[in-house]
């Protein structure tokens, strides 16, 4: 992908100030200090300041400082009767670029900041304080920098739009590099948005404008090559493998000719990808796989290169190799903590364990695989949640904004009339403006709650949502395994029985995922077939007893469902682990102070020190997470501890928490 980095800040100032491209030496750079502590005018000045700037870091003390004063001398400039049109010219360049500047340190940790600062530098790229043009290339690359940073809050609208104001100037002033750079970032977003036509029709344009040319430095022609990739990579997925392999091909040819191995590895990758996906031709797929990893110094490219060449050694049965590449991807994916990567080497170790009957490995495999796909889709849900907060922000911050103008566009007509009115209009006036201050502070007011209280519920509903996602689905996945090694051991009775279980576990928990509240009743049901699978699961290593107060009304009774599931499963895969003899799972549903509390014990090994770190991270952090989002109390207790005999020997484990019900009268 194309991005806008620190070179595009460094052509802004150069751009915009004269200043030929260097790098200061620290004797330079001391000089530069003199010409802003001299008596130079402040031209001069704002000269030393923006290249000292450049060569000193963005996020130490010492730029903040000369950043606000060349602001300082910008601002003297303008407002000294002495100076000139090209004076005041070169002091409006220089506070754009201090509002960049201001952005480009915020760029990585507040996205509505460096918004804010993008926006206040176009107020002074503009026509009204330029005699000239000079500005207008500014205020091209500044929108660009506004395109990438609406893309990240989610509002891709408003982002496309940036892209294509700032591609206008570009096409105007007949820039052919800074034309392609914003036809590659439009057709990036496209290709994010998967409108792959698009995307197509943006790459080619781009390549035409900059890259058809023979005579590129070295890194445009690196570029070049991506851009082939990324074009025959939307061939590929609208299906035109001819297209794509023509553009690969040509990206080959140059990649050689520059010998650079990271850029050799990513094409022989994608002609691999190309091979195996139009033309199902796995020799040809895994020769190309193979000279991507020999070309390859990347772990990124390393763990890609390893699972692809284990999947066609799969789809070709040569089962040890294949084995040997998955685990070294998988590796290298875990190393550079890259979840899509290990998620695709599991996937394919789990398929092979599957055809060679290796139930146990398959098994086990399964398990990381789930809690990997529940990792990605927390990622996901947490980015959505992120972008729809920051969203959220920025648009009632564009609110208040707006309002505040208008408040003050309201206060200055309202004092143009005050002067031409008489006493008595005088006093309706005021009375109207206080009528008016106190009605817009209502409404303002209201209007926030409002908006607060729907963004609220929509993150507690996808906080929900993202909770439940994580509640163990590897059970029903191993369930589907233990089925098939039954049918597999001619056990058909038991595979039957198995079955209806299953099934009937499988609808209640599906009925009862979009439900807020259950029944303790339905409750009751579910975790009685839930422990009857496990038994089964378990080959009868245990046995369960249920004991409900007779108290509580279980038909009146309504609690979130699937908060005590994590527990129960604990007990048994964690608690009996390591027993020989039969354990005993006790589950009691509590009434007592007008509070309904869940406790379960086992007759297991009890807790170790890494079984009750593991345990807090996984079920009661996650069932805490519930019932906060659930009840609004911060202060609800999961509490584990060991059961002990007279002798003090640990004889198993205690699980018990408050569970927040409804009662329905």
């Amino acid at each position: 992908m194309f991005k806008f980095t620190a070179i595009s800040q460094l052509l802004l100032v150069f751009m915009f100030l004269g200043i030929t491209v260097c790098t200061a030496q620290n004797s330079n750079i001391d000089s530069l200090k003199q010409v802003i502590n001299s008596r130079a005018n402040d031209t001069s000045k704002i000269r030393a300041f923006s290249l000292l700037l450049i060569n000193i870091s963005n996020t130490s003390k010492e730029y903040e400082y000369y950043n606000e004063k060349m602001k300082a001398t910008a601002l003297h400039s303008i407002n000294d009767k002495k100076s000139n049109e090209a004076i005041k010219e070169k002091a409006y360049d220089a506070l754009a670029v201090y509002y960049v500047n201001k952005a480009y340190q915020t760029m990585q940790t507040d996205y509505l900041v460096t918004i804010k600062n993008l926006h206040k530098s176009l107020e002074y790229f503009n026509p009204k304080y330029f005699v000239s043009d000079k500005y207008i290339g500014g205020r091209a690359y500044v929108l660009m920098s506004l395109g990438v940073m609406y893309n990240k809050i989610g509002n891709t609208k408003q982002s496309i739009n940036n892209y294509f104001e700032a591609l206008h100037i570009f096409e105007k002033e007949k820039h052919k590099s800074s034309i392609s750079y914003a036809l590659q970032s439009i057709a990036n977003l496209y290709n994010e948005q998967k409108k792959y036509n698009e995307a197509l029709q943006y790459y080619i344009k781009a390549y035409n404008i900059y890259y058809k040319t023979e005579e590129l430095s070295f890194q445009d022609n690196v570029q070049k090559v991506l851009l082939f990739i990324s074009i025959a990579k939307c061939q590929q997925e609208l299906n035109h493998c001819d297209s794509s392999a023509n553009y690969l091909n040509r990206g080959l040819a140059l990649a050689l000719q520059l010998n650079d191995k990271d850029v050799l590895s990513e094409i022989y990758f994608n002609l691999g990808q190309n091979a195996e996906k139009c033309n199902n031709n796995l020799d040809s797929a895994l020769a190309e796989y193979r000279k991507s990893l020999l070309n390859s110094s990347l772990p990124e490219n390393n763990a890609k290169s390893f699972i692809a060449i284990g999947s066609v050694l799969g789809k070709q049965k040569k089962n040890v190799e294949a084995e040997i590449n998955l685990k070294n991807g998988l590796t290298f994916a875990q190393k550079i903590n890259h979840l899509e990567f290990q998620k695709q080497a599991l996937e394919n170790l789990y398929r092979l364990y599957k055809q060679q009957k290796q139930f146990a490995k398959a098994i086990e495999i399964g398990e990381s695989y789930a809690m990997i796909k529940d990792s990605i889709k927390k990622e996901e849900n947490d980015n959505t949640l992120s972008k729809k907060q920051l969203q959220y922000e920025y648009e009632t911050k564009q609110s208040q904004l707006k309002l505040q103008q208008e408040r003050k566009l309201n206060a200055v007509k309202l004092a143009n009339q005050k002067k031409n009115a008489f006493k008595n209009n005088l006093l309706i006036g005021l009375s109207f403006v206080l009528f008016l201050f106190f009605a817009i502070g209502y409404f303002l007011n209201k209007s926030n709650k409002q908006k607060q209280a729907i963004a609220n519920f929509e993150k507690n509903e996808l906080n929900q949502k993202l909770l439940l996602s994580q509640m163990n689905p590897h059970f029903i996945f191993n369930s589907i395994d233990n089925i098939q090694s039954l049918i597999f051991n001619k056990q058909d009775k038991e595979a039957v029985n198995y079955l209806t279980k299953f099934s009937k576990l499988t609808r209640q928990i599906l009925e009862n995922s979009n439900e807020n509240y259950i029944s303790l009743s339905e409750e009751l049901t579910m975790i009685d077939n839930y422990l009857v699978i496990q038994q089964l699961l378990y080959n009868n290593k245990f046995d369960f007893d249920i004991e409900v107060d007779e108290t509580l009304d279980s038909e009146s009774i309504l609690l979130p469902p699937m908060l005590t599931q994590p527990f129960i499963e604990n007990a048994i895969k964690h608690g009996l682990k390591n027993t020989i003899e039969k354990g005993q799972i006790n589950i009691s549903f509590k009434f007592e102070n007008e509070k309904l509390l869940f406790e379960i014990t086992d007759s297991g090994v009890g807790f170790s020190h890494e079984e009750t770190v593991n345990h807090k991270s996984l079920a009661m952090k996650i069932t805490k997470e519930r019932l906060v989002n659930i009840s609004k109390k911060t202060d609800f207790e999961v509490q584990t501890e060991n059961r002990l005999d007279d002798q003090k020997n640990i004889i198993g484990a205690k699980v018990f928490f408050e569970i927040p019900y409804i009662y329905e009268n």
